[in-house]
């Protein structure tokens, strides 16, 4: 045994093989037995190369592989059939050690020894262990053992898992270059797997380690297979040409596209040439179909290299152009396909082709140069008589030059058509309905559950409320099924948690453990179902102050103020925080002459609060022990006002009480060697920069309104805001990214679901609340800027609002490159006509092109530009010189 031990040492596997393979069955178990005893640090290297320096560490390293693999080695030799395997596996801590498994994968001494040993033992069972290791995801074969067996005949020959096995390169266990001298030896693999890559999605999207040309490198398997091409190629090697219409099909295959685009890489590669592209021109055509960005770039990139070769397909490229017409982000590929086009349509044959009603969408395009190509094509080639019906439905979309080219720039006045408001909430809302019986409430608890919204947590509380003498003796089994959705998972939306422990409460089990922290993202939930636990042991039925009364989260004033009354008829004080969220969702526009006469009565410490807020007074005279509510009516009340009575109080420097909200904002470059942030900072780091470093300012819990809340995560924002929904701006800029571009996946929300609140709910900004609809209108998500610009153009057409701060501060963040102009660009090409967003587009320009530094202009600097020049041009209005000079670069 010490002899194996020394063989197993030395990697002497030939010595290995020549001891093993003369063994009866009971020295074989033996040997077994023996080999799994052995520790290798410990029994054979006798060292721990832990402690060694970094190039002995590394040695003793590659040293210790090898003789692991010799080990491994060892155990095979002790085997004879399919049923010795499972003798040679153990338990290595805590999982089973394979070792013909872990040879297979990863041969560190190589296939000689593992061909020897079967040539004197011949498998019939290496089938089986080729398809249980297809089954799991790090159990691969290596493919020189892989082919070897197949070459014995030893294994029946599967195209897809070859092609699978020697693309698959694993961590530090390949070499560029010995890679090409394989192939180059062993020109079946070439043919028979390595040319078929191109029919699966192989794993080459991976991020790898392997030895390069220039050393150990660590990149995307793409590149490794590119590189053995390469040494193949200088080596002298052919590929055979088949592999050019191969590669062109599979464009087609529906794969991720960074795996399409190095197949695009692979035909430069294989130098594929015009005679080989005009051979497949359909698949170049079929290419145009796919909706790709890349793909159809590529295409027309080549069929510009065929078009007048004699064999190309006119009619097939007319009839596959027309898709890419409406398509976004490719105009050059567009304007290069329609100088193909013009040279087609000059011939003779293909005058009278019926392609008007295709070119016409060539006009949804933005870009000036493709509409102006398409205009100048549809006025050569399109019937004058269905030309204006062609046109029209696009005129909203069209730059003065293109109208002019199609003869309409004198029509412009008629042109501009208001572009119709979005439709408005209807007067009268709509009546919630609280439950009113055992099954009511049992069906809102679950509703709660799947929705989580505040409306549906607020109606189960009041309902539940109501109900407590309707309570059923058997009402714990009943709520059994809602016990286990609640109790069997771990919430991350708090409130859920509080809901949970509030029903494990009422059910008076202990089968979930409390979540002892107190919540700073929504107290109100928390509080609420406290307030609700007092009111079970008290059997109080008086209703929650801020229980909504209309859909989606409103209370109409007169429901309020008759809540009010029932406390003080009953002498029971109100919960300050329940009166600060009702006057908060309150629909005090609604006010008449019987809610002024019943809040006159009110005799509460909140009385004169209420009756400001109602319009029974227009005195403001805060006091301490409400100070918190006064705070909030007033400035829901006149949002834009100033109140100098909160002067000398505690609240005088709260942001929001005595002043509008206005906080200040900057754009802070950022710069590395790898890349250049520029980031947002808020005054206070009101949004949570992580990477300003500064504690983030709060205010007391009750002052509503400068957001005193940490920020929450997708439905729980829904319900946070529906707590101050009518003074919204401050609990916004909570939300707002520090960069406009390479979020994770919370900031990404954060302009989502705010956004989406907002727009949902028609809700009013004030002040800096501004600056997060700026934000969202300029972000690296199209759906943030989509909702953004709604809006903009709701607040514009329905609300009639002014946004003059608005494009102050759109100029700002562009001019200080907080995002990039395109974004801005693509809020302007939207095909809006209404005078009143054009003139605001106007302006956003203006701002910025006032901001801007001449000495570092943005990039697409002259995209702004001509939208400047463009839109003053529409709304007849004089350019501004010192502008346009000081955009001409140096």
């Amino acid at each position: 045994m010490n002899k194996l031990k020394q063989y197993i040492a030395d990697k002497n596997w030939v010595e290995v093989l020549n001891q093993c393979k003369v063994l009866n069955t009971d020295e074989r178990s033996a040997t077994i037995q023996y080999l799994h005893s052995l520790d290798i640090d410990l029994d054979i290297l006798a060292m721990d190369g832990s402690s060694l320096d970094r190039q002995a560490r590394s040695d003793f390293y590659v040293n210790r592989n090898l003789v692991a693999s010799t080990l491994n080695f060892a155990l095979i030799a002790c085997t004879r059939e399919f049923g010795d395997i499972a003798k040679i596996e153990y338990m290595n801590a805590t999982w089973l050690f394979r070792p013909l498994n872990a040879y297979l994968a990863k041969p560190d001494i190589g296939v000689k020894p593992l061909l020897a040993f079967y040539q004197l033992f011949p498998p019939d069972y290496l089938d089986k262990i080729v398809k249980a290791s297809q089954k799991e995801r790090f159990g691969g074969i290596d493919f020189k053992l892989l082919w070897t067996f197949y070459k014995q005949d030893w294994i029946n020959f599967d195209e897809s898992y070859f092609v699978m096995s020697l693309f698959t390169v694993t961590m530090f266990d390949r070499n560029t270059q010995e890679e090409a001298e394989f192939l180059f030896k062993n020109p079946d693999v070439i043919g028979m797997v390595f040319l078929q890559f191109h029919k699966y999605e192989i794993p080459v999207l991976d991020i790898s380690k392997w030895k390069a040309r220039e050393g150990y490198v660590c990149k995307k398997v793409t590149e490794y297979w590119t590189e053995v091409i390469r040494i193949m190629q200088e080596k002298g090697y052919v590929f055979d040409r088949s592999i050019i219409p191969f590669l062109l099909e599979s464009l087609l295959n529906n794969w991720k596209k960074p795996h399409l685009d190095w197949h695009i890489r692979l035909l430069g590669l294989f130098n594929a040439t015009q005679h080989e592209y005009l051979q497949q021109q359909q698949l170049l055509f079929s290419l145009l179909n796919t909706g790709s960005t890349n793909l159809i770039n590529f295409s027309l990139r080549q069929i510009k290299t065929i078009y007048k070769m004699e064999g190309f397909d006119e009619n097939g490229f007319i009839d596959n152009l027309s898709t890419i017409f409406p398509k976004e982000k490719i105009e050059k590929s567009i304007l290069l396909s329609l100088d193909i086009l013009e040279h087609i349509l000059k011939k003779e044959e293909h005058r009278t082709l019926d392609i008007y009603a295709d070119l016409s969408m060539l006009l949804l395009q933005t870009d000036p140069k493709v509409q102006e190509k398409g205009a100048r094509l549809l006025m050569e080639h399109g019937d004058p008589e269905i030309l204006k019906d062609l046109v029209e439905p696009h005129l909203s979309n069209l730059k003065l030059k293109t109208l002019e080219i199609l003869g309409l720039a004198h029509d412009l006045d008629t042109l501009s058509l208001e572009v119709s408001a979005f439709e408005d909430r209807a007067e009268q809302l709509e009546q919630v309905t609280v439950p009113s019986t055992w099954d009511a409430l049992l069906f809102q608890i679950g509703n709660f559950i799947r929705t989580k919204s505040a409306l549906d947590f607020d109606l189960f509380l009041e309902g539940l409320n109501q109900l407590q003498d309707a309570i059923p003796e058997d009402y714990k089994k009943q709520l059994k099924p809602y016990c286990k959705q609640l109790f069997s998972r771990f919430w991350n939306i708090d409130y859920i948690t509080f809901f949970a422990e509030f029903i494990q409460y009422w059910i008076g089990e202990n089968s979930i453990e409390k979540n002892s922290h107190k919540s700073d993202s929504i107290p109100f939930a928390k509080n609420k179902l406290d307030w609700m636990r007092q009111k079970l042991a008290s059997n109080n039925s008086l209703p929650f102050l801020s229980t909504p009364s209309h859909l989606p989260f409103y209370l109409h004033p007169k429901i309020l103020v008759e809540r009010l009354l029932q406390y003080e008829q009953k002498n029971v004080t109100i919960e300050m925080e329940d009166l600060i969220v009702a006057c908060n969702r309150l629909l005090y526009q609604q006010t008449d002459e019987e809610v002024i006469r019943l809040v006159k009565t009110l005799k509460g410490n909140y009385a004169a609060a209420m009756q400001y807020y109602l319009g029974a007074t227009d005195q403001v005279k805060p006091e301490e022990d409400v100070l918190e509510l006064w705070a909030q009516t007033t400035r829901i009340k006149q949002p834009d006002h100033l109140f100098p009575e909160f002067q000398n109080t505690a609240a005088e420097n709260y942001p929001t009480v005595v002043k509008p909200f206005d906080i200040a904002f900057k754009v802070v470059i950022d710069k590395n060697e790898y890349a250049t942030w520029h980031r947002l900072f808020l005054e206070h780091n009101w949004n949570y920069s992580w990477f300003k470093r500064e504690e983030t300012k709060h205010y007391p819990p009750l002052f509503y309104n400068t957001a005193p809340f940490t920020s929450v995560f997708r439905e729980a924002i829904a319900f946070q805001m529906s707590l101050t929904p009518q003074y919204i701006g401050p609990i916004l800029c909570r939300y707002i990214p520090d960069t406009a571009s390479g979020n994770e996946v919370n900031e990404m929300e954060h302009c989502l679901y705010p956004m989406q609140f907002l727009m949902d709910n028609r809700l009013d900004v004030h002040g800096s609340g501004w600056l997060y609809i700026a934000v969202c209108l300029l972000f690296e998500k199209k759906i943030s800027r989509d909702l953004a610009a709604e809006y903009v153009q709701y607040s514009l057409l329905n609300k009639q609002r002014d946004l003059s701060y608005l494009a102050h501060v759109i100029g700002k963040l562009i001019a200080e490159g907080y995002a990039p102009i395109n974004r801005f660009i693509e809020y302007l090409d939207r095909p809006f006509v209404a005078q009143k967003i054009k003139e605001f587009q106007l302006l956003c320009m203006e701002n910025t092109l006032e901001k801007v530094d001449c000495g570092h202009l943005p990039v697409n600097s002259k995209k702004l530009v001509a939208n400047y020049v463009e839109i003053s041009a529409q709304l007849n209005k004089e350019v501004n010189q010192k502008f346009l000079s000081k955009m001409k670069r140096k």
